[in-house]
């Protein structure tokens, strides 16, 4: 696999400079927010709107499908170790088939190139809220926002077609098995003692991170044991439900955003820093905690605020 791979690569950066003739001002300001549509702050917007004013119980699947599919990209991608498109390591397998050309991408990124995270993640995310909603249009706009954000990251120059293409099918099969197998875990886990689900809550991530220790796949790891914490925590001590008019919900996500934004964009910059000083297994040890606090807060601080300002029901 790995070999044909780096075989189709000329071939994937001869699409790359076609579609880096059709770069203009226009699609050159549209593509990136397309792309940070498809990224962390993108989807922390959407999974805590989803849990906090739309539906919790798919919010929280919605969130636990995500934060895990994190871990799996970062995993396939270490597999096959494809370079970026900007890489120095591609310079031989163009020069052989005579590419001279080289491609001007719009960003950079550092991690291995295949699958696409970015596709994958928007098949999953948008397909997992269309199955759940069950809305014909939705659908349609999961589609869209699959092959929109996919194409962006081509569009950037930091994919080739075969890694969005690889991530829209893998992304595609991870939707199907957490969507069969999700109803059971969910039995299965309401039947443990809340003691037990709090352990495998910290216990899993942690074990896996200790299995595979990769920066990557550190945030999903901190985050899903701070919203497994506060998903069990808010069961037990708030149990808010997300009734209300269109005004309320909006106006409750908008309270909530502002904290969880601003930790999440305080705990980056604080954590830049760290990024400077620290050796790989601090760093790692750094991300887990700045994510289980995000998902901490989002999970059970913010609905706990929102019961400070009287903005949820709450179930008898």
């Amino acid at each position: 696999m790995t070999e044909f791979l780096w075989q189709i690569l000329p071939w994937g950066y001869q699409v790359l400079l076609s579609i880096e003739a059709m770069r203009n001002g226009f699609f050159n300001i549209i593509f990136p927010i397309i792309t940070e549509i498809g990224g962390e702050l993108g989807y922390l917007f959407i999974l805590t709107v989803v849990y906090w004013s739309v539906n919790k119980s798919i919010g929280q699947g919605l969130a636990y499908a995500y934060m895990i599919s994190g871990v799996i990209i970062t995993w396939l991608k270490a597999v096959w170790g494809i370079p970026r498109p900007d890489s120095p390591a591609i310079e031989d397998a163009l020069k052989q088939v005579g590419i001279t050309r080289r491609l001007m991408p719009l960003a950079h990124e550092t991690s291995p190139a295949f699958p696409s995270g970015h596709a994958f993640q928007a098949t999953l995310s948008w397909g997992y809220m269309a199955a759940a909603f069950k809305k014909a249009w939705f659908w349609v706009l999961a589609v869209i926002m699959a092959l929109l954000i996919g194409f962006s990251r081509m569009y950037l120059g930091v994919h080739y077609p075969q890694d969005v293409l690889a991530g829209w099918g893998f992304g595609i099969i991870y939707l199907v098995i957490w969507w069969l197998a999700e109803p059971y875990v969910r039995t299965w886990l309401s039947s443990l003692a809340v003691g037990w689900r709090y352990a495998l809550a910290v216990l899993m991530p942690l074990i896996l991170l200790v299995i595979y220790p990769a920066h990557d796949s550190s945030s999903a790891m901190g985050a899903i044991i701070g919203l497994g914490i506060g998903f069990i925590l808010e069961g037990q001590t708030i149990r808010f439900t997300t009734a209300g008019s269109l005004q309320q919900r909006a106006l409750r996500a908008l309270v909530g955003l502002v904290p969880v934004v601003v930790l999440f964009l305080g705990l980056r910059v604080l954590f830049g820093i760290f990024d400077e000083i620290m050796g790989p297994t601090m760093l790692i040890v750094w991300h887990v905690i700045r994510y289980a606090l995000i998902g901490f807060l989002a999970a059970w601080g913010a609905p706990w605020l929102f019961v400070c300002l009287g903005m949820v029901e709450q179930e008898s």
